[in-house]
């Protein structure tokens, strides 16, 4: 049975967190001294009010938290989160269209990066800011950003955690869950702050490095431009988001231990890193002979042009410094599979993630030895840890879930009149948490605006069950999780 004044207390202590995002943005638009600053000041009125009705519900909540509340919460907390970020966007009237505003909250929060404006230089700097922040705090999780923020939570962090997580065993660097939150968040600050300060050195102005190294440690994508990082026409710079862009795709944990506790084994002994770096020099590499041989491009600039992009999409970051769907059709195929795949798990990126790619592999290559030797015992390690039957059965369920989405969004996308390609590309996209376009209506550097409204909630939905890992989304459609027991 759910246990509704715990979820209730939960979901209002989220709201004010979202209260101060809010409240931050309103100080943006005071700061560059932004006449309209009224939709930033109701938006944080508004989620403040919602935090305390819910908080008033759940007045005598009891502080305990089963599965299934854990996946409650977790689930209306990013549905709430983006509800209510839809707020300036309307009030302002950056973007009329409620699913278009819906879309582009979604995509913030979720870190996908596809945007529905197609104005942005002309933003003011408060709702610019408003879609950086979203991309950070989503980048942690938000349940883990608030675990990381307040001391003690006190309120079943461990299982929301777990159901934002669904699928994939985190390494914890500590027994207790909230300080291990406040060990990475830490670690996740900093990196941001060191992005900014070096994107400020590299030729960034100070809003500009702000706002690109949320994106950018996020694996986000939302850029202060329409043209995304090309606007800054710096190869120097180009080189840095990569390289920034790349550690926002590296295990957090191994990350920690590298920079606070000056461990370089488990880098060496993570097979998960070890691919993740193969697969995106290969495809750089791929990439760059493409362009030189295909389009006569100096090689230093295909490899950089190359290493960015691939880099930006295997990390599912997202931006971009030219329209990738010009260049020849051969890399069309390996640039969507590594779009679908991502990076590491335990870091800010979406996607499959390469630890799901790299276990259903291992037990593709136990069958065929089983074959041959029926009765030989393999038993298979990923990272030197054991996988069981269950581990595998989970990895199962989400390729069959991951694929049945794609599946159904694509086809009620075609019934609206977008082509195959678009459709498919858009459904990947989304559920990947990636953000540029790969079809013909909608490009890299294209605006998601010229689709109808329908799609927008179709891919809104998809990006809010990618981030969430598919299950915790699903289950909510299962008649079992409502039953009383």
């Amino acid at each position: 049975m759910l246990n509704h004044k715990t979820i209730q207390s939960a979901l209002g202590l989220l709201l004010f967190v979202e209260a101060i995002m809010l409240t931050c943005c309103l100080g943006v638009g005071i700061v560059y001294r932004e006449e309209d600053w009224l939709p930033f000041a109701l938006s944080a009125i508004v989620a403040l009010a919602l935090g305390l009705v819910l908080r008033a519900g759940g007045r005598g909540a009891q502080g305990v938290m089963g599965r299934r509340d854990g996946y409650m919460v977790v689930t209306l907390c990013w549905v709430l989160f983006s509800v209510v970020g839809t707020l300036p966007f309307l009030l302002s009237g950056a973007e009329p269209r409620l699913a278009a505003a819906f879309f582009e909250t979604t995509s913030g929060f979720t870190t996908t990066g596809a945007t529905a404006l197609s104005q942005i230089d002309t933003l003011p700097h408060s709702i610019l800011f408003w879609r950086s922040l979203t991309h950070w705090v989503g980048g942690m999780g938000i349940i883990f950003f608030l675990a990381a923020l307040l001391p003690q939570m006190n309120m079943g962090e461990q299982k929301m955690f777990a159901a934002e997580t669904t699928g994939l065993k985190i390494s914890k660097l500590h027994p207790r869950f909230t300080t291990t939150a406040h060990w990475l968040g830490g670690l996740y600050l900093i990196m941001t702050v060191v992005c900014a300060v070096v994107y400020f050195f590299a030729g960034m102005g100070p809003f500009d490095a702000i706002n690109h190294a949320m994106s950018t440690m996020s694996t986000g994508g939302f850029s202060t431009h329409a043209a995304s990082i090309a606007w800054f026409q710096s190869p120097t710079l180009e080189w840095l988001v990569a390289l920034f862009m790349f550690l926002g795709g590296v295990n957090f944990t191994l990350l920690f231990l590298l920079v606070v506790k000056r461990r370089l084994r488990p880098l060496r002994r993570d097979g998960e890193l070890r691919v993740y770096v193969g697969m995106l020099l290969i495809m750089t590499l791929y990439c760059g002979l493409t362009l030189v041989f295909a389009q006569g491009r100096d090689v230093m600039e295909a490899l950089r042009v190359g290493l960015f992009n691939v880099t930006s999409l295997m990390t599912t970051t997202g931006f971009t410094t030219e329209n990738f769907m010009l260049w020849p059709q051969n890399v069309w195929l390996p640039l969507m599979f590594i779009t679908a795949i991502g990076a590491c798990a335990g870091s800010t990126s979406g996607g499959i993630k390469i630890v799901r790619l790299l276990a259903i592999w291992k037990v593709t290559t136990r069958e065929f030895k089983r074959m041959l030797h029926p009765r030989a015992v393999f038993p298979i390690r990923v990272n030197g840890v054991m996988i069981d039957g269950n581990v595998v059965r989970s990895i199962f369920v989400f390729f069959v879930c991951y694929f049945a989405l794609t599946f159904v969004g694509t086809l009620l996308m075609m019934c609206m009149g977008i082509t195959v390609l678009d459709s498919f590309s858009c459904c990947i996209t989304a559920l990947s948490n990636v953000g540029p376009g790969l079809g013909y209506m909608v490009g890299p550097l294209d605006s998601y605006a010229a689709y109808p409204d329908g799609a927008l909630w179709i891919n809104a939905f998809l990006m809010l069950a990618g981030r969430l890992e598919i299950f915790a989304v699903m289950l909510l459609f299962a008649p079992d999780f409502w039953r009383q027991r």
